[in-house]
């Protein structure tokens, strides 16, 4: 039988010179997974260490392990330097992390207590020192066992907040001890290429609002937008779900991210963001109830009102409706007006039990309100003159704020009936 010294291994990194790369780490292909395993455990077995399963690929010329690793020992193992505000001002280039955000740790520490499927993106971790790995296999992505010593210095270069964020959760909830994360260990101790790689992770762009809102179920606001965006024959088909303004575009009436912020000012009375993250998962149990509501009040209105009854059939028979014209026209096609309209109707559905009859008259009453952009309702508020006779529609919370009580105010006197 031959024996484990007998075998033939040979370094993933010997290239041919004219096509060399760093050698990053020492990666030994074993003929068999059996001879990598075997070998393996007898190297960890002379030191103490430990034997991981990894995956071995190339990526930028190094070579990358990948790592699945239980939250325990991912806690155990990763190692912070973060930079502190104070302290190292002038030195923060010479450590690995930026400065601990609390708040941002509280914010994914909430996330994960809050969400029960929820998911985190890999970690990413600095090995200085190489890293032995028994590798097998053929194909560009390799198996391997990777030995690590129990003083091996495992940095964290993305993922500091997250870290913190297992760590606070765990200890309030202890079960989510037996889950496990994705750790990807690059071999490097060049703290410029650390810092670089640090920056190429912060490159990813953030999710737009838009796309945020329509595919971030696990938020009620945005769960309810999503279905209201499909649901009611005003909006299907006429929400731009990827874009974050419309511009010219003649067959959209709100972005998603505008219809949410609609959505939230009907649902909880503002869409203050202070305001929409303290509402919008206290009540889960009851979004049929809240769905049902926002449908019967947007429908309502477009009934009777002038302009958004050309939405009543599907946008499919609309084709030649000019939305951006009416964006020119009317600030009921706008942000601002969105807001106005949803602000007084949430007093209708959640402040007094009004009967079927007045409330039918209530949205009667805002539904008849002059919408039009030169309407003398809205000067002053969210319209001003321009000075070269364009009126301009004014977007800030203190004008939207302003037009909201004098809307109320009208409904009010036109019905006789209080809201506040």
């Amino acid at each position: 039988m031959t024996s484990m010294r007998d075998r033939t291994y040979y370094r993933v990194n010997s290239r041919d010179p004219c096509h060399s790369k760093p050698d990053n780490g020492n990666i030994l292909l074993m003929p068999t997974q059996q001879d990598a395993q075997s070998q393996a455990y007898a190297d960890a077995a002379t030191c103490g260490a430990r034997v991981f399963l990894c995956h071995i690929y190339e990526q930028g010329r190094r070579n990358h392990l990948a790592f699945s690793l239980p939250f325990n020992l991912l806690l155990e193992m990763a190692k912070l330097q973060s930079a502190d505000r104070k302290r190292h001002k002038s030195n923060a280039d010479e450590l690995i992390n930026r400065p601990l955000i609390h708040q941002h740790v509280d914010e994914i520490t909430k996330y994960l207590l809050e969400t029960e499927n929820y998911i985190l993106p890999p970690f990413i971790f600095n090995a200085s020192t190489p890293i032995k790995v028994f590798a097998f296999g053929a194909g560009v992505v390799k198996f391997g066992y990777a030995i690590l010593p129990t003083n091996v210095e495992l940095y964290v270069t993305d993922g500091q907040h997250r870290l913190k964020a297992i760590e606070k959760a765990i200890a309030q909830k202890s079960e989510l001890q037996d889950d496990s994360v994705t750790v990807l260990v690059v071999q490097e101790n060049d703290i410029d290429r650390i810092h670089q790689d640090f920056a190429d992770c912060a490159k990813n762009k953030p999710i737009p609002p838009a796309l945020l809102a329509a595919f971030d179920v696990s938020n009620l606001l945005s769960k309810l937008t999503r279905q209201i965006s499909r649901d009611i024959v005003i909006f299907n088909g006429r929400i731009d779900k990827i874009s974050k303004t419309l511009g010219k575009d003649p067959n959209y009436i709100f972005t998603m991210n505008q219809l949410r912020i609609g959505i939230a000012e009907f649902l909880f009375g503002s869409s203050r963001k202070q305001v929409i993250e303290s509402r919008s998962n206290q009540q889960n149990g009851e979004e049929v109830i809240l769905l049902e509501k926002a449908k019967l009040f947007y429908m309502e209105f477009a009934k009777i009102n002038d302009a958004w009854k050309l939405l009543l059939q599907p946008a499919s028979q609309t084709i030649n409706l000019d939305l951006y014209s009416l964006r020119q026209q009317r600030i009921n096609f706008n942000t601002v007006g969105l807001q106005i309209i949803s602000r007084v109707g949430h007093p209708i559905f959640f402040g007094k039990d009004f009967s079927e009859a007045e409330r039918n008259i209530l949205i009667e009453s805002l539904a008849s309100l002059d919408y039009r952009r030169t309407a003398p309702l809205w000067q002053n508020s969210v319209v001003i003159d321009d000075g070269d006779g364009n009126k301009r529609i004014v977007a800030q919370i203190a004008a939207v704020d302003k037009a909201c009580k004098i809307a109320l105010g009208e409904v009010e006197e036109k019905t006789g009936i209080k809201l506040r």
